[in-house]
């Protein structure tokens, strides 16, 4: 059930994502478990299979809505991944904000002792990034976070290249926003 729960929070997982969650300890052992689970999931393959609810499953753990195979599966994995390297003790996927600018992060949590916005560039063109960073920095300058925490939640970005990282380090420094940008392989 904890698995299935999971897999309703998160959308999609990897079979490594599962195992690394659930500390099922051996691949062999994760496959068994899956194939007993599979009443209540979908798989498709990848580099390994990547499971998630059906219809049967959406409904035993009450879940809002049912994952559907699209182009973003990868996206997906790449945010577990930040959500397995982070350990939240709160973490909301794709929670919009509407006021003072409407903005929808990949997910909103809380790790360590702050909260954290999270951004995953998986292959999204340059200019949706600058645009993000636009908002967040009108977010920042609204003060709204500031009176409710009393600081600005860092943005986390994971990104798949380098060139990248540099990027938007530099694009924060001159937004005047605090980010701590990962590649994606530095996470896993």
């Amino acid at each position: 059930m904890k698995i299935l729960t999971t897999l309703s929070n998160l959308e999609i997982m990897t079979r490594s994502q599962i195992q690394t969650l659930h500390q099922t300890k051996s691949t062999r052992n994760t496959n068994f478990i899956m194939q007993s689970l599979k009443d209540y999931t979908n798989s498709i393959r990848l580099q390994e299979n990547a499971y998630y609810l059906n219809k049967k499953g959406a409904t035993l753990v009450g879940a809002k809505k049912q994952f559907r195979v699209n182009n973003q599966v990868q996206h997906k994995l790449m945010r577990n991944d930040a959500y397995i390297y982070f350990k939240p003790t709160g973490w909301k996927s794709e929670r919009e904000f509407l006021k003072p600018v409407a903005i929808t992060p990949d997910a909103y949590f809380y790790s360590g002792s702050t909260y954290k916005f999270l951004e995953v560039d998986n292959v999204q063109k340059w200019y949706t990034n600058v645009k993000k960073m636009e908002k967040y920095k009108a977010f920042k300058e609204s003060g709204v976070f500031q009176k409710q925490l009393g600081y600005f939640p860092t943005i986390v970005w994971v990104v798949r290249f380098e060139v990248r990282k540099e990027k938007l380090k530099s694009l924060a420094k001159e937004m005047n926003l605090f980010c701590e940008i990962y590649l994606h392989e530095e996470i896993v």
